[in-house]
């Protein structure tokens, strides 16, 4: 019993919760069954008023229509027959007729259809006469109508029927036969019948009457009744929803809010566990603060690092022990971290409770609580041991950069100097090693220098000297420089697209160590005698340069890591490529360094074409600066006297790159008319060209006072098959140097210069301060012919030799046994008049350290002629 009665209250309980839960529902369900019964019951009041009336009204009309047919019978025709008046269904035709009763009947129905109300009455029989076409019985309902009135007379027929497509209410009576017409019918000759009784069932008259009319006019009133109806009580309704509803809201308010603080109460308490725990258990101690900056707790890790425990940090300032050399730089980040609602992130050293200090890296945070402060919250992390590794790397890049650099310096440029043959001719097979060994130094140099690049970048120490520059002169000189070791592989440059005047604001050198390393990939890759394509192009508002091999492509797998450090698609130690994988590498960084990307598009079997994109450097040149006409040229002008127009063109890009402007002569008479209407600081002469005698003509030219002094440096293809002027033969010619193709770009250089400059026997003075004496050596050899040397292996050397001498150019290295090579500057810069100074280091340097001296140039990062064309341009042998 008792637990019936649990059940049963439980049951109310349920059913008391669902209908408080779901009152609106419960209602509106409710009016809805409640509307929707009224509705029913209405229209079936509705369809019963339609049927009554139409009943009754056909009732009355068939009763009318059968009074009057009868009384037109007995009062009308049985008085006109006295008179002589015929009574006949045709009485239209005739002038004294009138028309038989049923014939009246049916004109006075079509009378009554015609009037607009739509009322139809049929009169019909079993034996009609033959005149009357549609006398008989023409669907179901006169069929039945006929069988029932004859057995039963007094029962009329009637009911809701479709008749031609029109909703009509069908009332039938019988039609009996008169006492008047009983003569007349069986008399007629035409008549069907002839035994006609009195009260016999001739035939029907049926009345049939629209009821459309009435539903609708009864159908809008429901709907009236029933909109009216429903709009009391859905405002009812409503009325009830809101004020339950308002209830309902502020109780499950309640409710919420009654549950959402349990359950935020529950996640407060395991939060705070979870946080105790991990902050207990983190690797990075920690440390909270109030508004003011005052510590409120600090964790276990936190205390294994400074040594100071939880009680004694508790209301210390946050910075307490950090070291006082470090305070005020911390300081200052912690209140730009206040100003800017930004984060602090500094690494300094900390002085710990023994009195040992360590490095440290914190970084704190605000705690808001949408605009109010509630305090900070910081983690110190021990860097003492990254820092060692820091410090052991950068020593290991040290050693690499100088020990590394300098002896392969030593090596390249005394392989070079073989190979230029100062320790006399070389057999092929002497030759042949050389080459070998001076490729591998160059392929060790390359490879050291892209890990220190990358070291650099990694690092963020990777210097750029912005400058604005035209673009396509770079790409031209890329090309130029990279032109040899492409002919190497079979492969030509082509640029294929060029746009002058675009400029961009790059780092030269950067930009074409960039170049250099694409162009050298698709040289690498491309199949023997194919070109490597090169375009400059606008995209997207970028300028694109681009560089497109005709090589196998990128496969599908490897193309994600093209720009990783140390990546080859054939990684493996018997690949036929070589190279170190860091090229793309580097040149990706260099170009977002510079404000611009790489990327690359490939195909398996077509090739591939690597691009980067710049933004244009659009800055205007000031108003205020001379634009001097084309004419007028600052730079000295070389006359080139040389029928061969490759060759030519190959030494007016020499001399072009050493900065005189070059001006080409293909013949003698192009040669005396340029020389008459022009002036020139020199001249290249080939000893045969067409209607010039090379050695008559320079007779000729001393004999004229105004080429007299002129300059001429020899340079024939022909040297070898004529015997060379002795030396005082060519003195009295003035000529420089004579000079056998295939021309020494470096040997031309120099006769230009000296010849300017009108000696060519006084050399300068160097002093090159380096504690290798290989390098010095090397060095000393490789400009014996420009340049006498001394040397100082120390700081203190360099001194001495600088107080008792005067040099025309410091060659100097940075890193010296006793002092660093930047002590040496003051004093240099104390002499009158002090030499410039070229560093020649196994460090780069950065653009501010570049600007205190003449030039700079990295050991390992230049060759044997670009470092003799810097001392000649620094000792001014020009």
């Amino acid at each position: 019993m008792n637990a019936v009665t649990r059940h049963l209250s439980v049951a109310s309980n349920a059913i008391t919760r669902f209908l408080f839960e779901h009152i609106v529902v419960v209602l509106m369900v409710l009016v809805v069954t409640a509307t929707g019964v009224t509705f029913w019951y209405m229209s079936h009041l509705q369809d019963r008023l339609v049927a009554a009336l139409a009943q009754q009204g056909a009732q009355l009309q068939s009763r009318t229509i059968s009074e009057i047919r009868a009384l037109y019978t007995s009062n009308v025709v049985e008085r006109v027959r006295s008179h002589g008046i015929e009574v006949t269904p045709d009485y239209q035709k005739k002038d004294a007729a009138i028309p038989l009763p049923a014939t009246f009947t049916i004109e006075l129905g079509q009378q009554l259809g015609g009037s607009g109300t739509g009322l139809k009455v049929r009169l019909y029989s079993a034996y009609p006469f033959p005149w009357r076409k549609d006398g008989g019985p023409h669907d179901a309902f006169e069929r039945e109508a006929l069988d029932s009135l004859r057995l039963h007379p007094d029962q009329p027929l009637g009911r809701f029927d479709t008749y031609q497509g029109q909703y009509v209410y069908r009332y039938a009576v019988a039609d009996r036969m008169l006492p008047q017409c009983i003569s007349c019918h069986n008399s007629r000759p035409d008549s069907p019948k002839k035994d006609w009784k009195v009260g016999d069932v001739r035939g029907v008259l049926e009345v049939i009457r629209p009821v459309s009319a009435l539903a609708t006019a009864s159908r809008q009133s429901l709907k009236q009744a029933f909109g009216s109806l429903s709009f009391v009580a859905l405002s009812g309704l409503a009325a009830i929803g809101l004020v339950l509803g308002r209830q309902r809201r502020q109780a499950r308010g309640l409710a919420e809010e009654i549950h959402e603080r349990r359950r935020v109460e529950a996640s407060l308490v395991e939060s705070t566990a979870r946080f105790s725990a991990m902050n207990e258990a983190s690797p990075l101690g920690t440390f909270v603060t109030d508004p003011n900056g005052l510590c409120l707790r600090v964790n276990q890790m936190y205390q294994e690092i400074t040594g100071y425990s939880d009680e004694a940090m508790r209301g210390k300032p946050w910075n307490f022990g950090i070291h006082p050399g470090d305070q005020a730089r911390v300081l200052s980040l912690w209140s730009e971290m206040q100003n800017k609602n930004g984060n602090l992130t500094a690494d300094c050293h900390f002085l710990r409770h023994d009195g040992s200090i360590t490095w440290v890296s914190c970084k704190a945070a605000a705690m808001r609580n949408g605009e109010q402060l509630l305090g900070y919250v910081g983690t110190l992390e021990d860097i003492s041991e990254r820092k060692q590794v820091e410090r052991m790397k950068n020593e290991f890049i040290s050693t690499v950069s100088h020990e590394l650099r300098t002896p392969l310096t030593s090596i390249m440029g005394s392989l070079g100097l073989l190979a230029g043959g100062v320790g006399g001719a070389l057999s092929e097979q002497t030759k042949a090693l050389v080459e070998l060994a001076s490729k591998n130094s160059e392929r060790l140099v390359r490879l050291i220098n892209d890990i220190l690049d990358i070291e650099k970048i990694e690092a963020g120490h990777m210097q750029f000297d912005l400058k604005s520059h035209e673009l396509q002169p770079l790409v031209e000189q890329a090309m130029a420089v990279n032109r040899a070791y492409a002919e190497q592989l079979g492969v030509t440059f082509k640029l294929t697209a060029p746009l002058p005047g675009i400029w961009v604001r790059v780092d030269a050198d950067r930009l074409m160590q960039v170049m250099t390393n694409l162009m050298g990939n698709a040289a690498k890759f491309s199949p023997q005698g194919a070109s490597v394509d090169l375009q400059i192009t606008r995209h997207e508002g970028l300028i694109r340069v681009s560089v497109t091999d005709k090589g196998p492509g990128i496969p599908e797998s490897f193309r994600h890591k093209v720009f990783e450090k140390f990546s080859q698609a054939d990684a493996s130690d018997t690949r036929p490529k070589g190279g170190t994988g860091l090229g793309l590498s580097i040149s990706k960084a260099i170009m977002e360094a510079m404000g611009g990307g790489v990327g690359f598009d490939t195909q398996e079997g077509q090739g591939t074409t690597f691009h980067f994109d710049l933004p244009e450097w659009t800055e205007t040149v000031p108003a205020t600066l001379p634009e001097f006409p084309k004419a007028v040229s600052r730079l000295q002008r070389i006359l080139v006297c040389e029928d061969d127009r490759d060759v030519s063109t190959l030494l007016c890009m020499m001399l072009e790159q050493a900065g005189y402007e070059a001006v080409p002569a293909y013949d003698g008479a192009s040669v005396r008319r340029l020389l008459a209407e022009e002036d020139f600081a020199a001249m290249t002469l080939d000893v045969q060209m067409p209607g010039l005698d090379g050695r008559a003509f320079l007779h000729e030219m001393r004999a004229d006072p105004a080429l007299r002094d002129l300059c001429v440096v020899v340079v024939s293809g022909h040297l070898r098959k004529i015997p060379r002027l002795s030396k005082g033969e060519g003195d009295g010619l003035g000529v420089v140097d004579w000079i056998a193709k295939p021309i020494d770009q470096g040997r031309l250089i120099n006769a230009v210069r000296s010849g300017i400059a009108g000696s060519t026997d006084g050399k300068s003075r160097v002093l090159h301060v380096e504690d290798d004496p290989d390098i010095r050596k090397i060095v000393a050899s490789l400009c014996a012919d420009i340049a006498d040397f001394n040397s100082a292996a120390t700081f203190q050397e360099a001194t001495v030799l600088l107080s008792t001498s005067q040099y025309d150019l410091v060659v100097l290295d940075l890193s010296l046994p006793d002092r660093t090579g930047w002590d040496l500057i003051p004093y240099i810069e104390q002499l009158v008049p002090p030499p410039p100074v070229l560093v020649f280091s196994a460090n780069e340097l950065s653009v501010d350290e570049s600007g205190r001296v003449a030039a700079a140039m990295v050991k390992s990062h230049v060759t044997n002629p670009q470092l003799l064309d810097a001392i000649q341009s620094l000792t001014r042998r020009i």
